[in-house]
């Protein structure tokens, strides 16, 4: 069975969604959360990508919680929101699309917890 980053398209999809999202809330943004955004922009793709391929256990948790540092929470939970609505935009199932959600979502909880832990 393909994982769930196949499923969508792999990794040029969620770069591409990721992409836009950023573009939409971008548009009134200063130069310095501009920057900022960036940042977030390529760490979040990055953090997807990974939650959907099919790493292996301890290497999915490893990386996530890599990825995970410095990820704007609400920033991260509106991108799941886009994501999960682009693709019933484009026709994908509403289950995949709560798998997926489900996916980076519960990935990236684990990893908060994890992070708040060492704090």
């Amino acid at each position: 069975m393909k994982c769930l980053l196949d499923q969508v398209g792999g990794a040029q999809f969620v770069n591409q969604t990721v992409s836009e999202f950023y573009q939409v809330i971008g548009r009134q943004l200063s130069s310095f959360e501009a920057c900022d955004h960036k940042k977030q922009q390529s760490r979040q793709a990055q953090f997807i990508n990974h939650a959907l391929s099919a790493q292996p256990e301890p290497v999915l948790s490893h990386r996530a919680n890599f990825l995970a540092r410095g990820l704007n929470p609400a920033l991260f939970e509106a991108l799941l929101e886009y994501i999960e609505a682009r693709l019933l935009e484009l026709g994908f199932s509403w289950q995949l699309s709560k798998q997926l959600v489900k996916t980076a979502g519960g990935l990236y909880d684990r990893c908060e917890q994890h992070l708040s832990i060492a704090c």
